[in-house]
């Protein structure tokens, strides 16, 4: 499998924007990253959870998350930013909605819940998609 399509989820494809409850955007991500750190080559994770949160506070969350979807599974972009929208209990967080085909990968994806499943649908509904 190439790279490529290892990461189908996460290519350039727009989706909608909505707002989701922090709990069920939460439930969907690859890690958590308040236990688990990033690699400290990548990012010193307790100095960038502590600055982004004091940027969330200040100004909210000014780009969405990221949410592939299909019926099966759903797949967070935005393991930092979810883990400090939980660390100020914020109610809801923006998500960009993207449908993924059938087909797509498990890889970080976790299973889709019948009931997230249907607020999803619900959010993109109300903002016109079918």
């Amino acid at each position: 499998m190439t790279a490529g399509a290892r990461y189908r989820h996460l290519d350039t494809a727009r989706g909608v924007v909505a707002r989701l409850p922090t709990d069920l955007v939460a439930r969907y991500r690859a890690v958590d990253r308040e236990a688990i750190p990033a690699p400290s080559a990548v990012v010193d994770t307790p100095a960038h959870l502590d600055h982004l949160s004091e940027s969330i506070a200040a100004d909210g969350i000014r780009v969405p998350l990221r949410m592939g979807f299909n019926s099966s599974y759903g797949y967070l972009d935005g393991n930092h930013r979810i883990a400090v929208a939980l660390r100020l209990r914020l109610p809801d967080v923006p998500v960009e909605l993207v449908r993924e085909d059938e087909g797509t990968p498990r890889d970080h994806g976790q299973p889709m819940r019948p009931d997230d499943l249907d607020v999803i649908l619900t959010a993109l509904k109300q903002a016109g998609q079918r």
